[in-house]
């Protein structure tokens, strides 16, 4: 008779506890049920921004701080007017891959692309902002005017630059004027995004003189590059490397000959050899230098190391492939000592 009263007791404690259960649970069917998430309505003007026109770019931004929002918006428009410019030479990349330029075309859109992330707006106004929740939404007018006058300084200041950077290269030793022309011949799809950019802002730019501008960055390189003449002597243990510096020079364009360069590079070098676990190790102590009229315009000195399980020989060809890595890595004007 106890144990059935203790048994019915517990059953009456697990009848409560399910009965308690059950309305914990249809409460939280009713709160789920008649919490509806909050509808936001964005006004027209951040929908349908306004078209840019003649006078005026639009763009608009969302943020939690209206500093934000406001950034969020000028990238807006810059990545707009950078749109337009690589949807204008989309329409010329089959020609322009036709003519062996697709590397030129890729550089341009990505220069266009940093060019336009980094614009300074001087000239804008916030139209229109509105608080929606924990956010701000704004939208902005920036004046075509301004940001191209301020671009147009920016670009001419390029041009000049350039200018005057070729000024300082011509009096440099041919040699050196060949590596400084390839180095501002890159600069080529920098100046054309830029003049493109300018034109996206008014239609009315004429790019002529900055396109031919770019053009002839690259001439001028390769102009560099014919007027090089390089003689190579060596020592007797550096002998091993000389057609490795030849085949570098080669690479980039620029000719060699037997002895009437005008610039003249010298190797030297002496091996040291040893034998460690079984392998024969040849150690070159290597230095190049390089001369223009008698005068030492570069020098450079490393060591190379080649290892072998059959011969010297072979250890010293081993380091000879070690020079050529090097010159694949870092190119041949650093091998030379240029920096």
């Amino acid at each position: 008779m106890v144990y059935y009263m203790q048994f019915s007791n517990q059953g009456e404690c697990v009848k409560k506890y399910i009965n308690i259960w059950m309305m914990v649970f249809a409460l939280f069917i009713t709160g789920c049920g008649g919490s509806q998430p909050e509808v936001v309505s964005y006004p027209s003007w951040y929908m349908n921004p306004p078209q840019n026109n003649g006078s005026f770019l639009y763009g608009v931004g969302e943020g939690y701080t209206l500093d934000s929002a406001k950034a969020a918006a000028l990238s807006s428009v810059s990545q707009s007017l950078s749109l337009t410019v690589s949807s204008e030479l989309k329409k010329h990349e089959t020609s322009t891959r036709n003519n062996g330029s697709e590397s030129t075309y890729t550089s341009v859109v990505s220069n266009l692309k940093a060019q336009a992330k980094e614009m300074e707006f001087s000239d804008y106004s916030i139209t229109q902002n509105q608080q929606i929740g924990s956010k701000f939404i704004l939208l902005i007018e920036v004046s075509r005017v301004r940001l191209f006058n301020d671009q147009k300084v920016k670009l001419d200041r390029f041009l000049k630059e350039l200018k005057e950077e070729k000024k300082r290269i011509e009096k440099e030793p041919v040699l050196k004027q060949a590596l400084l022309y390839k180095k501002r011949a890159l600069k080529k799809a920098s100046l054309k995004s830029m003049a493109l950019l300018t034109k996206t802002i008014n239609s009315g730019f004429n790019t002529k003189i900055y396109i031919q501008e770019g053009e002839s960055l690259e001439n001028e390189a390769i102009d560099a590059l014919n007027k090089v003449r390089v003689s190579i002597s060596s020592s007797k243990d550096a002998g091993i490397f000389k057609d490795i510096i030849t085949q570098g020079f080669n690479e980039v364009g620029i000719k060699t000959s037997s002895s009437n360069g005008n610039t003249k590079v010298y190797l030297k070098n002496t091996f040291q050899t040893d034998e460690i676990y079984g392998f024969k190790i040849a150690k070159a102590s290597f230095s190049i230098s390089t001369k223009q009229n008698s005068k030492l315009i570069a020098s450079n000195s490393f060591s190379l190391t080649g290892k072998s399980k059959y011969a010297y020989d072979k250890a010293k060809y081993a380091a000879r492939r070690a020079l050529q890595q090097k010159i694949k890595k870092e190119g041949i004007f650093s091998v030379l000592g240029f920096k």
